[in-house]
């Protein structure tokens, strides 16, 4: 960063989110209901497609009904109320999501797709302009009492912004948090995983039911989804080769082949969404905030998708941030509320990567001895007195 004189050019607002991905957005739209000028630059040309990240939990669902969405988005979703676990001997148990007194009993599932077309058609509603589609950010420099921002359009064309503040949104490798020189933390973990949504089976499984399967070479996971489908993941074997380069149909038999043989008996290969093959990781920038700039979602961390949690803790990072953000802006300088905000989210995503850490330990192959030795300690998990504590890791208590 560098004190470079302000260009009188630039488009003056205050705050410029950097990243219109649901976290990106959610935050925008936050402060425009708050009367804030905002912009967000998202260097995608066209709408999001696809499912990928698809659990919504209790602490997200009550950020995103302050933005006004969460009824249209339940609407569309799937509720999810029970997760049953079975292991190598049988059946462990069950956790209900249903806490006495929630106001959201239950994970919603919904494909990412359909929850960002939510959100930038919410954004749009309050502010038409706000989102700057086909931009990318391509320098940084605070300046004074200003965060000055270039971006640059895929026609080459280049603009500039001018900004009380700004939140990276840009996710793991983002222009924000290398622009700002902050480093990270954490690497790879050693699992791989291949995932595709088949067509379900209402005769075998409960529309509103997950089901977790570990069994001696790893896990399966299976979740509900609107439209009659389910998504399946399994933890595949180490040293299997080509994962990556199989065509989405392929990738969609061997889910259904091997998800049916841990499950006793086969599945429908036919593919209804996504089909990927992937790894997992985690890491943690080392700072969350720099003057007015702060970081967000993965931007700022990256948690282990077992568990399905990180988008959820980028909407608590943008409830935060926007709260400070608000009270900064009124006081003349929101660095000092960003750095306070900005410690609290790290707290919270540092307990967010030990749990989802340990949901990833927990599906990985083990030995006779060690197989018995967790189905009794997952059994006794899903009982009282431990119940209420499981219910609570999985729906993400603790973490706002």
């Amino acid at each position: 960063m560098s004190a470079e004189v302000v260009d009188t050019e630039a488009e003056s607002v205050d705050v410029l989110v950097v990243g219109g991905g649901p976290v990106g957005i959610a935050l925008a739209l936050d402060l425009v209901r708050r009367g804030r000028r905002v912009r967000v630059l998202e260097a995608r040309e066209d709408a999001p497609v696809g499912s990928r990240a698809i659990g919504i939990h209790p602490p997200g669902l009550a950020v995103l009904d302050r933005l006004g969405v969460a009824t249209a988005l339940v609407a569309a979703g799937r509720p999810v109320r029970v997760g049953r676990a079975r292991g190598v001997r049988g059946a462990l148990g069950a956790v209900r999501f249903d806490a006495p007194g929630s106001a959201w009993p239950f994970v919603l599932t919904v494909p990412q797709a359909i929850t960002e077309a939510t959100l930038r058609e919410a954004l749009a509603t309050a502010d038409p302009v706000a989102l700057v589609a086909g931009v990318r950010a391509e320098g940084l420099h605070q300046a004074g009492e200003a965060v000055v921002v270039d971006g640059v359009a895929g026609d080459g064309a280049r603009r500039r912004w001018r900004a009380a503040a700004v939140v990276g949104a840009d996710g793991r490798d983002g222009a924000v948090r290398r622009a700002l020189g902050v480093g990270r933390q954490g690497g790879p973990y050693p699992d791989r995983y291949a995932m595709a949504d088949l067509a379900d089976d209402p005769d075998r499984f409960a529309p509103d039911e997950a089901w977790v399967v570990l069994h001696a070479d790893g896990v399966v996971e299976g979740f509900p989804l609107p439209g009659g489908v389910r998504r399946w993941v399994v933890r595949w074997r180490l040293g299997a080769d080509g994962l990556r380069e199989r065509t989405p149909e392929e990738l969609a038999a061997l889910v259904a082949a091997e998800a049916g043989r841990r499950l006793g008996a086969p599945l429908d290969a036919e593919l209804r969404g996504s089909a990927s093959a992937f790894g997992v990781e985690r890491w943690s920038a080392d700072r969350y905030a720099v003057g007015r700039v702060a970081l967000v979602g993965d931007a700022a961390h990256v948690v282990s998708p077992i568990g399905g949690q990180g988008m959820n803790l980028g909407w608590l990072d943008a409830a935060a941030v926007a709260d400070a953000l608000d009270a900064g802006l009124d006081q003349g300088d929101p660095g000092p509320l960003l750095a306070r905000a900005a410690g609290r989210r790290r707290r919270a995503a540092r307990r967010a990567i030990a749990r989802a850490a340990a949901h990833t330990a927990l599906g990985r192959p083990v030995g006779p001895i060690g197989g018995a030795l967790r189905d009794a300690l997952l059994a006794a998990a899903l009982r009282p007195p431990l119940a209420a504590r499981t219910r609570g890791r999985f729906v993400m208590e603790g973490l706002s």
